[in-house]
């Protein structure tokens, strides 16, 4: 009989896959792909749902993902692919609109169709996640 013992998953992948998980400051910033200052400054902003226990905080996984907006669908896509941000800025016209978002030292700026901007709902100051889909961004200098 074998007794070797499988590898103990990470904290990271335990913070994840745990359904009910009060998680540490270092658990939630690694669920939630954010450095630990960034996270820091989303609680200071009240951005993030937490509690003080034993005088740190705590996380838990189903308050954060209800804040994002999570649902348990099965098409999760990689953390690689989703950055967290503040919408700091918003213009709309008849067919589209712009958000920019910060995310910590990244400053990003989606246009999204009309339709899809107010299905979201999305006002200035609201935590929102950017999914990365374009396989390749190009940026050009123009010659004066």
């Amino acid at each position: 009989m074998n007794h070797s013992r499988s590898p103990r998953p990470s904290r990271a992948s335990r913070a994840k896959d745990a359904p009910n998980d009060i998680m540490t400051t270092k658990d939630a910033a690694a669920y939630l792909r954010l450095t630990i200052p960034t996270l820091y400054r989303h609680v200071s902003q009240g951005k993030v749902p937490c509690s003080r226990i034993g005088g740190r905080w705590r996380f838990d996984r189903k308050s954060l993902d209800r804040s994002l907006g999570r649902r348990d669908r099965g098409d999760d896509v990689s953390g690689r692919n989703k950055i967290l941000g503040i919408v700091t800025g918003i213009k709309r016209s008849s067919l589209l609109a712009q958000i920019n978002l910060d995310a910590g030292p990244y400053k990003l700026t989606a246009i999204i169709t009309r339709d899809g901007f107010d299905a979201l709902k999305l006002r200035v100051g609201d935590s929102a996640t950017a999914l990365i889909k374009a396989t390749e961004v190009m940026v050009i200098k123009e010659d004066r």
